[in-house]
């Protein structure tokens, strides 16, 4: 994993801060970062990866966080690394470049959760960028393109993961289990 040359270390000590233990091993953990969205189900794909790399072992602990709009937020993603032990945070952007949300609104989120945590190591990762394996990934999923039609068939999976989010463009429609009963 391609990490960038800086890391977040913050002084002082904090009653939340959780100590390393005596022989000061590393656990691992990745926190993958995103943007969020008020669609409901717009984050399965996200939740999907991080499940594959939990099966296949990338990590001891994975997590996803997103910036707004979606469960669970950064703060609450970083504090679930914690709270299983996490020494050492690796948050890798899910975004293809570096723009307005991983230059400026991700590092104070990491900031506040390392004031809190101080002990913890926090790195990370380019956005993908140009990342060798991307045009494999945009070619695969070039060979899959579907007609217009097909492109709104997110509309028929939001619904299974409603969260009564009156934000989401499905909420008080027909489509919205959360207001259905209503209409």
């Amino acid at each position: 994993m391609s990490r960038r040359a800086f890391v977040f270390h913050s002084q002082g000590t904090s009653s939340d801060a959780l100590p390393l233990n005596a022989v000061n091993s590393i656990k691992d953990a990745i926190l993958l970062f995103s943007h969020g969205s008020v669609l409901c189900g717009a984050g399965e794909t996200l939740r999907a990866l991080a499940q594959r790399m939990r099966e296949r072992g990338e990590a001891p602990i994975i997590e996803i966080g997103y910036l707004n709009y979606s469960l669970p937020l950064f703060a609450e993603a970083f504090e679930n690394c914690v709270r299983q032990g996490a020494t050492r945070i690796t948050i890798a952007p899910y975004f293809l470049v570096e723009g307005k949300f991983v230059a400026v609104d991700l590092p104070p989120q990491i900031e506040k959760m390392t004031s809190r945590f101080p002990d913890v190591e926090v790195l990370v990762a380019q956005a993908m960028k140009h990342h060798p394996l991307l045009a494999h990934a945009i070619l695969s999923s070039a060979s899959r393109a579907a007609p217009p039609q097909a492109w709104r068939d997110i509309w028929k999976t939001a619904p299974q993961s409603c969260r009564d989010n009156p934000q989401c463009p499905l909420y008080g429609t027909p489509r919205c289990p959360a207001t259905q009963a209503a209409l």
